[in-house]
């Protein structure tokens, strides 16, 4: 049942990568009940792995049926995609114009294979969806987006870029009270990983959740954090 805050369960995935297995291995464990949880995918579903349009198109088909109660945030691989196919159209966004030369050199081949084997109304009806995927969002007291923020900005007012490319000197230096929700950087890129174990989801003591365990590199995991509760599933 919901609790009295709204619902059971706030799902968040870390990067996806272009791992399908894993990604049905995974929905298989948190048996998603879009009538009691909240799941919000942190991008970065292409790329890397080596079926990225299978896990587009599962989360696509899943945001269509439960819109509702599945968010798909924009990671900086779909900027990427996006900006490529705009460019190739003469047309560009003001998020996505800068980088469409760095798709390619970031495991977007094999991908733009997949998805020029695609007929051309699911090709079109999914490049369009991509491209307008949300940046961030918001519920209770929770802050979901793909990367990171600026610490030192009210969260009504981040940058696009940094909630999508950031890595680097923000989770030291955050003292807010909402609790911030990310993926982006995998966790065996941290200075505290010991190189030891299952790379696990982080949860840091000012409220910050790290949710990508590296599904794509050696002994990564796919994982998925409730950040009510901070249980965890993996594949």
């Amino acid at each position: 049942m919901r609790n009295l805050f709204g619902y059971s369960r706030v799902l968040a995935v870390g990067d996806i990568h272009g791992m399908y297995g894993k990604l049905i291995k995974l929905m298989d464990k948190i048996r998603f009940d879009s009538e009691e949880d909240l799941l919000v995918f942190l991008g970065d579903y292409i790329d890397r792995g080596p079926d990225s349009v299978k896990c587009l198109q599962y989360v696509f088909d899943l945001q269509q049926k439960f819109p509702e109660s599945v968010i798909c945030l924009m990671g900086n691989h779909e900027v990427m995609m996006s900006s490529y196919f705009m460019k190739k159209r003469g047309s560009y966004h003001n998020l996505i114009d800068d980088y469409a030369d760095s798709w390619l050199e970031n495991g977007g081949f094999a991908t733009l294979r997949q998805i020029d084997a695609l007929p051309a109304k699911q090709k079109t009806e999914l490049i369009e969806w991509t491209t307008n995927l949300p940046v961030k969002f918001r519920y209770q007291d929770f802050f979901f987006c793909h990367a990171g923020i600026d610490a030192e900005v009210p969260l009504e007012a981040q940058n696009d870029f940094e909630m999508l490319w950031k890595r680097h000197g923000w989770r030291e230096r955050y003292k807010g009270a909402e609790t911030i929700v990310v993926g982006h950087t995998p966790v065996q890129k941290l200075e505290s990983w010991t190189g030891k174990g299952i790379p696990a989801p982080q949860f840091f003591p000012n409220r910050i959740i790290m949710c990508d365990t590296g599904v794509y590199m050696q002994g990564g995991r796919l994982s998925c954090v409730d950040v009510l509760s901070r249980k965890v599933w993996q594949a």
